[in-house]
């Protein structure tokens, strides 16, 4: 190590009164000494709250909350974000909207740039080895679908694989052959009612709603909802009025007297609403809890803990 190198390692030991332009004092009997500079750490701490411009966001992806958002954006990066705080009063007598957002919102320009964030179409591997043989035994790519769909054994193997993982990259136009392969061949082969799916629900984007739900319409395949698909939030009211919660906004449970959640967990799935829920219990209001587990919005429920593991339906004492 030079002679330089060793003097800078050691620079905090040596006396800087000079080049900064201040004195340095001994405090505290000598056990401590108040010195100016070194302090050039602080430029990365500063550097990384700085940013370039700010912008009104939310967080749309599988969630309905669409909380405001203030995204901070730095050379062309989110960074961090912050919580809006403008929301309008409900009135006199209501807990405030604000600060709406939940820690999901709050981490999610990490999400965005995960490693492990899905970026591409992917395959299973031992399907993509079909998929590719057959196209180059039909030049038509339903046909080349057909004698994998149509072939038991070929069937039975890529289906077993199911769930093993596998995966490996395609590209879009190679995805969207086989994919366009598979509707054309079960629609000639059972019909249209056969195929069923969902687009995002309005609420999180028109246009991937409406682009969806056209073409399954078009091809005349049954559409189903987005809350049939994964039951996060109650299906019963898209099945009895067509509609998917077209109901009052969640400021409303704090009127309620007697509520019951069933289907729905309010503190996970709800979180910046869900304190109307638990504050509305400070009023008096009755809370019934029906569930198939000790879920979060299950310890609202009257007597929880006194049935908790004995009984999965939570009335009220009532």
């Amino acid at each position: 190590m030079s002679e330089s190198s060793i003097l800078s390692s050691l620079r905090f030991f040596r006396l800087r009164g000079e080049k900064y332009g201040c004195s340095e004092e001994k405090i505290a009997e000598k056990w401590a000494e108040v010195r100016c500079g070194q302090r050039e750490w602080e430029d990365f701490y500063r550097r990384r709250w700085q940013y370039d411009k700010k912008v009104r966001s939310t967080h749309g992806v599988n969630c309905t909350g669409s909380c405001s958002w203030d995204v901070y954006v730095k050379d062309g990066i989110l960074v961090w974000e912050t919580q809006r705080t403008d929301y309008p009063a409900c009135g006199d007598g209501y807990p405030n909207h604000e600060p709406r957002g939940c820690p999901r919102g709050a981490t999610y320009s990490w999400y965005t740039y995960s490693p492990v964030r899905l970026k591409y179409p992917l395959m299973r591997a031992s399907l993509l080895r079909m998929w590719r043989a057959a196209l180059t035994e039909h030049t038509d790519p339903v046909r080349a679908w057909e004698s994998i769909a149509s072939d038991a054994k070929k069937r039975r193997h890529y289906q077993k694989d199911r769930g093993k993982g596998g995966f490996v990259r395609v590209s879009w136009d190679e995805a969207a052959d086989l994919i366009a392969a598979n509707l054309v061949y079960t629609i000639k082969q059972y019909g249209p009612d056969r195929i069923f799916g969902f687009t995002p629900i309005p609420a999180m984007s028109m246009v991937c709603y409406a682009s969806g739900a056209r073409f399954l319409s078009l091809i005349g395949a049954c559409m189903i909802s987005f809350y049939d698909w994964y039951c996060d939030l109650p299906p019963a009211s898209p099945q009895i009025w067509g509609e998917q919660t077209d109901v009052p906004e969640s400021a409303d449970w704090y009127e309620s007297t007697y509520m019951i959640v069933w289907g729905t967990n309010l503190p996970m799935t709800r979180s910046p609403d869900a304190h109307f829920f638990t504050e509305v219990r400070y009023r008096g209001a009755k809370v019934a809890a029906v569930a198939p587990d000790y879920a979060e919005y299950v310890k609202f429920a009257e007597n929880a803990e006194k049935t908790r593991g004995k009984m999965h339906l939570l009335l009220s004492a009532d």
